[in-house]
């Protein structure tokens, strides 16, 4: 940042956030490298030279390499609880947040969590499995929000 009077300012950094409940939701990389695994490995047992079934089992090992370095490398967005907001944080630095005062209510639905602010907008926390460990750190963070388990009618359970 530059200021007319020839004074140069570094970028001030932003304050410290107190994180009350972080997950990361990640891609199933590892699972894609599983499936493609067994389906070369399978495929080596078809193969007539035993140099391109060695091939072929390399390549399954490879596949679940790299899915197990894609499990614990890549990652789709943080679901991140302050003490005074809900978060989502994407990899490429955008940022979802809705505040505690402007929620109505927070609806635990089959995989998801939804901060239902006011005017009806949501923030959900897709594929989460921490509903219970949300709920316990809300009743401390925002003691007056109201929690609702949604069940869907349409479920054949």
């Amino acid at each position: 940042m530059h200021y007319g009077c020839g004074m140069s300012v570094a970028q001030a950094a932003p304050p410290h956030v107190t994180v009350l409940f972080r997950h990361r939701r990640r891609p199933p990389a590892l699972h894609v490298g599983v499936i493609g695994a067994i389906f070369v490995g399978v495929s080596a047992f078809a193969m007539s030279s035993h140099v391109w079934q060695a091939v072929a089992v390399l390549a399954a090992l490879a596949l679940i390499a790299l899915g197990w370095l894609g499990r614990e490398r890549l990652w789709i967005e943080d679901q991140l609880i302050t003490p005074t907001s809900a978060v989502i944080v994407h990899p490429d630095g955008d940022t979802f947040s809705l505040d505690f005062d402007c929620m109505a209510r927070v609806a635990k639905r089959r995989n998801a969590i939804a901060f239902i602010r006011d005017d009806g907008a949501e923030l959900q926390f897709n594929r989460n499995p921490h509903g219970k460990k949300i709920k316990r750190v809300l009743a401390e963070a925002a003691p007056g929000l109201s929690w609702v388990d949604e069940v869907d009618l349409a479920c054949d359970t």
